[in-house]
């Protein structure tokens, strides 16, 4: 995820469900008097969790800002420009980063694509 749209990484935390959320939206979290949604980025990308999320990943990009759980956040850095196309919408590309293939989440497609389910 480019980290221009990461505002905090933080702990998953207390989430309140919300009754009739579609299976991406875990719940609601309170993060310093502000409630945000909280995301299942795998749920988003379509992609089976294997674990309950670890970490959420407080994202801002087109005016909506939402948390991101995620498993885990490895590393912080500036990746490389993408190199390679990808067949998703809400992936900007992938990069090549030593033998790991890393796709490049699209965070302003990823918020709008949330905040349009949630209409």
């Amino acid at each position: 995820m480019p980290v221009a749209f990461v505002t905090e990484i933080t702990e998953f935390g207390m989430v309140a469900a919300v009754p009739g959320s579609g299976p991406e939206t875990l719940g609601l979290r309170n993060l310093r008097g502000q409630v945000l949604p909280v995301v299942d980025l795998a749920a988003v990308l379509g992609i089976e969790r294997a674990a309950a999320p670890g970490r959420l990943l407080v994202a801002e990009a087109g005016g909506h800002r939402a948390c991101l759980a995620v498993d885990e956040v490895r590393s912080i850095g500036e990746l490389p420009a993408p190199a390679e196309q990808t067949e998703s919408s809400l992936l900007r590309g992938a990069v090549l980063a030593g033998t790991d293939l890393i796709g490049i989440i699209d965070v302003p497609q990823v918020l709008d694509s949330v905040a349009g389910a949630s209409r």
